[in-house]
């Protein structure tokens, strides 16, 4: 009777992660604690991650009774001492205030004095970077004023001019109408007097 075998892609081991003490980046403040107040454990050799369902060399597949007890023993083991090693970091950095060497307590409150004046630092930098900002506002909101008020003028301006315009231009034409009918009632009036001083019936020029 054959035994039924399967093989399982391969799975790719990831590496260890390395401390954040020394992974990150040289930001301003820097993870905590920094490299100088803590002793890392840089010189124990961290087993690989290995994968469970991959046989072991130099075999190549799997059957159907494969166990991984012992696989996941040795990554348990290696997620404890990563565990063990991020401890004693941390635990090694605040440890010295109270237990450590003139010399490392002295580092430790230096380390606290340097990181609250950069604080501060900024802090007074961002109060004045915001304080430059409001008046870069309030300048912007006066010249926006500036500009409606001055706009505001302008048109009450341009109406101003356009209504007197339109003002006098209606004056000057009443004036002329009104004359011109003072005109034309004239040469009325003395055509009708001419009509009637040559009328005959007019004859004894009583009729004006």
């Amino acid at each position: 009777m054959t035994t039924q075998t399967t093989s399982l892609p391969r799975i790719t081991p990831k590496a260890t992660p390395t401390p954040r003490s020394i992974s990150a980046g040289g930001g301003k403040y820097g993870p905590y604690p920094p490299a100088y107040l803590s002793t890392t454990w840089d010189h124990m050799k961290i087993p690989e991650r290995v994968n469970p369902i991959a046989p072991p060399p130099p075999k190549k597949r799997i059957n159907m009774s494969w166990e991984t007890t012992d696989q996941h023993w040795h990554n348990d083991k290696r997620r404890i001492i990563m565990q063990q090693r991020e401890h004693n970091r941390y635990h090694s950095a605040w440890s010295k205030a109270f237990y450590g060497s003139p010399a490392d307590q002295e580092a430790y409150r230096r380390h606290f004095r340097q990181t609250l004046k950069q604080q501060m630092a900024d802090q007074d930098q961002h109060k004045q970077q915001n304080l430059k900002d409001k008046v870069r506002e309030s300048e912007t909101a006066v010249e926006y004023d500036r500009q409606c008020r001055s706009q505001d003028f302008n048109s009450f301006v341009k109406k101003y001019t356009y209504l007197k315009q339109f003002r006098d231009d209606n004056k000057n034409y009443m004036e002329d109408k009104w004359q011109q009918r003072r005109v034309d009632r004239h040469e009325e009036n003395k055509t009708d007097r001419e009509v009637l001083r040559f009328n005959p019936i007019n004859w004894s020029g009583t009729l004006k």
